[in-house]
């Protein structure tokens, strides 16, 4: 174990190089020019350290990127990670990459080119040492992350069926904290179909989709349940057209999130059953869960525990949370594939100005990687 140790934190300068040519290629999530320019790199680098790559091709998003490791070993691991980040393209010059001291700063550092950067260092610390691989390694590399994962959902869930187990390079949360549980989310569309009327002469005869929205809303607040973590948010809304108008149409958006499926059937019901106060309106829901929720199911738990025994052998403590963002985890749990997330970096500001990983704390999380990887890792 001191070996890996020892050999993560020799890769220091290595691992920042790295992440810094990732990081200088923007990649926003629509933006498939810029997408291609990281496609290339990577690509580039990966066949370099001897991995077999092939590209899926995407029309509306940038590729995305299938990379694998063979091995004698009979546990395979799937390794997934995304490029896009939400920052767009010029955004280097106003957060330019740069080290101070323990802190690598820059768009999308934490969320989540160290996760593909200790992805990548993790293979060539193993292979730099002569340890062998538990089993072949796939490491997927996903374009739309950051919008929802419409188009690498099917892949991601392809590719984990096919494997005994799957680690997701996502950062740990702020206190470092692997993410042994994750909240589900899903959002809904709402439409509101009114009478149009004179606000002035006869406002009597319209019937307004704004005044129904405004009950819609605070329908919405009574499926919020603290005490099982599910928040259902009405979180955007327009209507109407000029002031001396009702109201014919408005519109509205909600965002949900629970712990456990069976909140989302509920809240999913209660929405498809909602009754206009005004019969006058007619009220159109659509939409439902988008990521199921990452529960800590016992073979989640069984993989974080042997992380666990792992990071306790190389002299560090990991421990796990429930957090309420989803990534692609969540997909790959669902179906039953032991699922460990939060394996990238360590860091604060995910999405925030100040985003940056803690280089030492995230070495650690590379000699971790490393180890769980090694069919050998004393």
């Amino acid at each position: 174990m001191t070996a890996l140790y020892d050999a993560a934190h020799a890769a220091q300068q290595d691992y920042i190089a790295t992440l810094e040519k990732l990081v200088k290629i923007e990649t926003p999530s629509r933006d498939r020019t810029a997408a291609a320019g990281f496609v290339e790199h990577v690509k580039g680098r990966l066949e370099q350290d001897g991995w077999q790559v092939s590209i899926d091709p995407q029309t509306e998003v940038g590729d995305h990127i299938i990379a694998r490791q063979d091995a004698s070993g009979n546990t395979s691991t799937l390794i997934l990670a995304h490029y896009d980040t939400v920052w767009p393209i010029g955004t280097l010059e106003l957060m330019p990459f740069k080290q101070e001291g323990d802190k690598v700063y820059g768009p999308g550092t934490l969320d989540m080119k160290a996760g593909i950067t200790t992805s990548l260092e993790a293979i060539r610390i193993l292979k730099s040492l002569n340890k062998p691989l538990i089993g072949p390694v796939t490491l997927l590399i996903t374009s739309d992350e950051e919008i929802g994962s419409h188009h690498s959902r099917e892949l991601i869930e392809r590719e984990a069926k096919a494997h005994d187990r799957v680690f997701v390079v996502e950062p740990g949360r702020e206190d470092g904290a692997f993410k042994t549980g994750r909240k589900g989310g899903g959002g809904f569309n709402v439409n509101f179909k009114g009478i149009s009327a004179h606000a002035g002469n006869n406002p009597q005869d319209g019937a307004s989709a704004l005044r129904e929205l405004a009950h819609f809303l605070l329908f919405t607040e009574t499926l919020n349940d603290a005490d099982k973590a599910t928040s259902v948010n009405l979180t955007v809304a327009s209507g109407g057209t000029v002031s001396n108008v009702i109201a014919e149409e408005a519109t509205a958006r909600i965002d949900m999130r629970v712990l456990e499926l069976p909140e989302s059937e509920r809240v999913i019901a209660a929405l498809g059953a909602y009754e206009p106060k005004d019969s006058r309106v007619s009220v159109d829901v659509e939409g439902g869960l988008n990521r199921p929720p990452l529960e800590p199911t016992p073979t989640n738990q069984a993989l974080f525990e042997h992380a666990q025994s792992l990071a306790t052998a190389m002299g560090t403590n990991i421990f796990g949370a429930v957090v309420g963002g989803g990534s692609d985890g969540n997909f790959t749990s669902a179906l039953g594939i032991p699922t460990l997330d939060g394996m990238g970096s360590t860091g604060e500001g995910p999405h925030a100005r100040h985003e940056h990983i803690r280089i030492h704390d995230t070495l650690d999380r590379l000699a971790l990687m490393a180890a769980l990887l090694a069919a050998d890792p004393s």
